[in-house]
């Protein structure tokens, strides 16, 4: 894993000009690809398997507008005879370049998300946008097109099919992707041969798939902290420095000492997971979990910021200035009511 944030751009105008190079070749001799063509089409193949899904999905959509209140869609002649025009549409399928390419591209990017962040992929490509609840059995569907970290999808599944349930809401799905990525003590699937593949058709540059943290610049007539403690720890001072330095009311104070929560780790949602995991701690989710469970032994803020820091092996690469590290202070700051 690599250290950063995910380089949104670069996926974007990487998935293009591959799409580019493969559709140039695909369509130099003939105007249309069919079902056959698609299946052999790339390599990663999971890029085929995302560019079905896609059109299968899309599909899928089609055929469910079909529905209307003045039939029996249920009837068991109808089903039938749907089902077999399914199958027949199926292997006979015809795109031209132009239809194929933002399918294809779509495919592309999604694929160097399973492979390069793959937290992210089961986070945010397998639940519809602005859907709440979902029946179980659409997401069982599109296991069959994820062929790369398969085995962790279905731990995934299991947790909610051994509940009997049928419908899981956005929440459900979540807290269980949380749970199970806590507990994930299995390795995500090597990248080398994948990038290998990638870089056959358009050179990949995987470090340039994640944006570095930046270094702060110190200060010249004053050294930067170089550390969490150092940044981050409470100094001692007066009453009177405190009424000077600080102008709030007593309604400021007391939401503050509201907004406390009672463990950190139970508290992030997904996207502060995976957002302090990969970019402070390298994508290392163990340590990052140590590290908290350390500072929940802790007996107060100052305790914790050098538990933190102490703890923390990639401490000296951190920005302390950035979003992320301000979002982790503030976090132990509310554990500690400080």
């Amino acid at each position: 894993m690599h250290k950063g944030t995910i380089n949104r751009d670069y996926i974007k105008s990487y998935s293009a000009s591959y799409t580019n190079n493969i559709l140039d070749a695909a369509f130099k001799e003939n105007p249309y690809l069919q079902g056959n063509d698609l299946r052999k089409l790339c390599n990663p193949e999971q890029i085929n398997y995302n560019l079905l899904k896609a059109i299968f999905l899309q599909w899928e959509a089609e055929v469910n507008k079909l529905q209307n209140p003045y039939f029996n869609h249920s009837a068991p002649a109808v089903q039938n005879a749907l089902k077999t025009y399914m199958e027949v549409l199926s292997r006979h399928i015809k795109l031209d370049k132009g239809s194929l390419r933002p399918l294809l591209q779509q495919a592309v990017e999604e694929t160097l998300y399973q492979v390069f962040c793959p937290l992210y992929f089961f986070e945010n490509s397998l639940w519809p946008p602005e859907i709440d609840n979902l029946k179980l059995t659409e997401l069982v569907k599109q296991k069959r097109f994820v062929k790369i970290n398969q085995t962790f999808l279905k731990e995934l599944l299991k947790q909610w099919e051994a509940e009997g349930k049928t419908e899981i809401g956005l929440t459900d799905y979540q807290d269980g992707l949380r749970r199970l990525s806590y507990q994930w003590d299995q390795e995500w699937e090597s990248t080398k041969d994948y990038q290998t593949a990638f870089s056959k058709v358009v050179a990949l540059n995987v470090k340039t798939i994640w944006k570095r943290v930046g270094q702060p610049e110190p200060e010249v007539e004053e050294q930067a902290p170089n550390n969490v403690h150092q940044q981050f720890a409470k100094d001692e001072v007066s009453l009177n420095d405190t009424l000077q330095k600080d102008q709030s009311t007593l309604a400021d104070q007391l939401t503050k000492k509201v907004d406390t929560i009672d463990n950190i780790k139970n508290s992030l949602n997904i996207n502060q997971k995976f957002r302090l995991v990969n970019e402070l701690y390298d994508g290392n989710s163990v340590e990052f979990y140590q590290v908290l469970d350390r500072i929940e032994l802790c007996a107060n803020y100052q305790e914790a910021i050098k538990t933190l820091d102490d703890n923390s092996s990639l401490k000296t690469n951190w920005d302390m200035e950035s979003p992320v590290v301000m979002e982790l202070m503030d976090l132990v700051s509310k554990r500690f009511n400080e």
